[in-house]
């Protein structure tokens, strides 16, 4: 499938996006990263102990650190969960793009409505075999020291898989038939997609400028610029 970009046409549809749901989205963003920040919190304690207990830890540094490359394993596991799990929650937004188009009216109950969704759990399912592909691979080529190789595979699976998850969520497709789909369509254009998700990145993490707090209302930026160019890419943008 071949496809046109029409930058006028995608720059206007992102605003109007941003313009509707950047107040909830954003209102959103800061209850996910309460629930993972409380999420971490649980599974810390859950490994070393209360808070307490970690405290006293840390002022003595070569237990401290004797104990975290004990629990390397745990450790790892915990980041990919955590991982998959934030990833799924975000992905909520998607939820409030989709309403947007069609009605004013836009709250949590949106997002949590398409997150239990059946497209949300195989969104769910993707971020899994991602986290465990990508995982897995950086995890063998950091033991032989090749770190930045590690590094370049994950950012190459994340940009290969990049219009998997609006594939599910706008077409309902399936896992192999998403992936398949985004896969072709970013290898159609490479370079353009580059700029277009390295470009996107720069300006969400912008945020953080304004005292870290603006994240929560640029991060939605990713899921609003991903949603309004995979409608490019499949045609069904509105005039």
């Amino acid at each position: 499938m071949s496809y046109e970009i029409d930058h006028q046409k995608l720059s206007e549809h992102i605003f109007s996006i941003i313009r509707k749901i950047s107040v909830p989205a954003g209102l959103y963003v800061f209850l996910a990263f309460i629930i993972m920040g409380f999420s971490y919190l649980m599974a810390f304690t859950s490994i070393f102990g209360s808070i307490e207990e970690i405290a006293e830890l840390t002022k003595d540094e070569a237990a401290f650190t004797a104990l975290i490359t004990e629990s390397s394993i745990e450790l790892i596991l915990l980041n990919a969960g955590i991982s998959v799990f934030m990833h799924y929650l975000l992905s909520g937004i998607y939820g409030m793009i989709k309403k947007s188009e069609y009605s004013p009216i836009i709250g949590l109950s949106t997002v949590f409505k398409e997150l239990f969704s059946t497209k949300g759990l195989k969104v769910l399912n993707i971020l899994i075999f991602v986290q465990i592909i990508s995982g897995t691979i950086s995890y063998f080529l950091n033991l032989e020291g090749f770190s930045l190789v590690a590094f370049a595979i994950s950012i190459l699976i994340q940009f290969l898989t990049y219009f998997a998850i609006p594939a599910i969520y706008v077409d309902n497709l399936g896992i192999r038939e998403s992936i398949k789909f985004s896969v072709n369509t970013v290898n159609q254009k490479p370079s353009l997609m580059f700029l277009f998700m390295f470009m996107t990145y720069l300006v969400s993490m912008s945020g953080l400028l304004l005292l870290g707090i603006g994240i929560i209302f640029t991060l939605p930026i990713n899921y609003i610029v991903a949603y309004a160019l995979y409608l490019q890419v499949t045609q069904k943008a509105t005039s």
